[in-house]
């Protein structure tokens, strides 16, 4: 639909006899349908690679399974037929491949739908989401650094994901910004002990390889609290690695933290 809408858009301006600027408005146009039919093209790529499913073990939440496959939770949420506060079951299984392609289709457009449809009766038991998340009020963060150690890793987007931060084992790991817990667990793979916030519907941040996690699934905190200690990497150094997620999707943090 994004294709064929375009490009009666691009007929329109074709018979239009405004001269030269009729040339560069078509041009325009033409390019900007090429941008998204390539941002669908890609998106579309990514949903036949990625995995089309997710089957729920203990202590996963919706956030740590939409993170975990660089997703959208609201796409995930609205893909599995599920609302606030997102209570999922062990053994049950989330569909992954119809998240992805509504968060592509919903790209080329104004952003990711916030519209979530019904939730579908289910009787399986054991909820792993135990506690509701209180909707955060929808403002901008006012972001602050998780640790005042040097960067030892600078993003990439299809390798890191964020940045690693240097430190030593216990020292305290800050909330970037204020926030509800959405996460608290180490059931990702490769983060160790995971810490989740969710700070507004587009905005998350994520705290990895932590010594020690100090709150719980369900807690509000603030910005500057300690909410871990820092531990260390895989590879036995000491360091944290931080996550910005914007819509699901990595975003390098030093272009919201402030500049020191």
């Amino acid at each position: 639909m994004v294709t064929r809408a375009a490009s009666q858009q691009t007929q329109s301006l074709v018979r239009r006899p405004v001269g030269s600027a009729s040339s560069q408005v078509t041009s325009v146009a033409r390019s900007s349908i090429s941008s998204a039919a390539s941002r669908v093209s890609s998106a579309a790529a990514s949903a036949v690679t990625a995995p089309l499913a997710h089957m729920v073990t203990a202590g996963d939440t919706l956030f740590s399974i939409a993170f975990q496959h660089d997703l959208d939770f609201r796409a995930l949420a609205a893909a599995n037929g599920l609302t606030p506060p997102y209570t999922i079951f062990v053994g049950q299984e989330l569909e992954l491949g119809a998240a992805l392609a509504e968060t592509a289709i919903d790209a080329v457009g104004n952003g990711i739908r916030s519209g979530i449809r019904s939730q579908a009766g289910s009787s399986e038991s054991g909820s792993v989401n135990r506690q509701p998340i209180p909707a955060p009020v929808p403002t901008e963060p006012d972001w602050t650094w998780p640790h005042s150690g040097r960067v030892l890793s600078s993003f990439k987007s299809d390798i890191t994901k964020g940045i690693d931060i240097a430190g030593n084992v216990g020292d305290p790991v800050l909330a970037v910004a204020a926030g509800d817990v959405v996460y608290s667990g180490r059931g990702v793979q490769g983060t160790g002990n995971l810490i989740i916030i969710r700070h507004t519907d587009q905005f998350l941040s994520a705290y990895a390889h932590n010594s020690a996690m100090l709150v719980p699934e369900g807690m509000h905190v603030f910005a500057g609290e300690k909410i871990a200690e820092v531990g260390v990497n895989p590879a036995g150094t000491a360091m944290l690695h931080f996550e910005i997620r914007q819509e699901g999707e990595p975003i390098d943090p030093t272009l919201f933290l402030p500049v020191r």
